[in-house]
């Protein structure tokens, strides 16, 4: 199933950049953060970038599909309290653990025109391919856990683009929903794998070129 979002994804890709009305990068920050199912792990936000080149195609006046191609990370925070002899606190260390990713994805937008500027939602398919992870003071999480290899899921997302002459700029707001775990423990815990699901949230800037 995943092997197939992929291949559509790319497939949709293709088409769109024959088709293409409009070109664009989006680029801006990444919230990204872990929930494990046996106990806390990564659970803070990581603040990264992400970035990815896109098209918006086949439009009309109320909707259009966008596509996009890019750089997002994956991941956690953990911040860990240092005790002195006499188990007082000194310090407080955050480690981080993250696994970069190729991010795909093909939008259905809706849209409400108004002047030259327009408001819009969407939701489509996604899939993130894993292509290497950063290690931080966390050697033994990469080591113990096995990440998936590629995440199908799905965009939803919400936005505000302005249109001057062939010029567009906006502001785009979306969040990732992963149709499986980002990653489970080798060994069992307590007679269970420790799974990790990853929750990710993107908040870009769009500069775009009316083809």
């Amino acid at each position: 199933m995943k092997k197939v979002i992929v291949c559509l994804l790319l497939a949709l890709s293709n088409f769109s950049m024959l088709s293409s009305q409009v070109i664009k990068i989006e680029n801006g920050l990444s919230i990204s953060s872990m929930n494990s199912t046996k106990f806390n792990l990564l659970n803070d936000n990581l603040y990264t970038y992400s970035v990815l080149l896109g098209c918006d195609y086949l439009e009309h006046r109320y909707f259009y599909l966008s596509s996009g191609i890019g750089y997002i990370q994956k991941g956690g925070v953990d911040n860990v309290i240092q005790l002195d002899e006499n188990a007082h606190p000194l310090n407080t260390i955050s480690m981080k653990g993250k696994w970069d990713y190729l991010h795909l994805n093909t939008s259905f937008r809706i849209k409400y025109p108004f002047k030259k500027n327009h408001l819009y939602i969407g939701a489509g398919l996604k899939a993130d391919v894993r292509t290497s992870s950063i290690d931080s003071n966390l050697s033994y999480l990469h080591e113990g856990y096995k990440m998936a290899s590629i995440i199908p899921g799905m965009k939803i997302e919400m936005g505000f683009n302005r249109e001057m002459k062939r010029l567009i700029i906006g502001v785009n707001a979306s969040y990732l929903i992963d149709f499986k775990n980002a990653g489970k423990s080798i060994l069992l815990i307590d007679g269970a794998h420790n799974n990790l699901s990853a929750s990710n949230a993107l908040l870009s800037f769009t500069l775009g070129y009316r083809l």
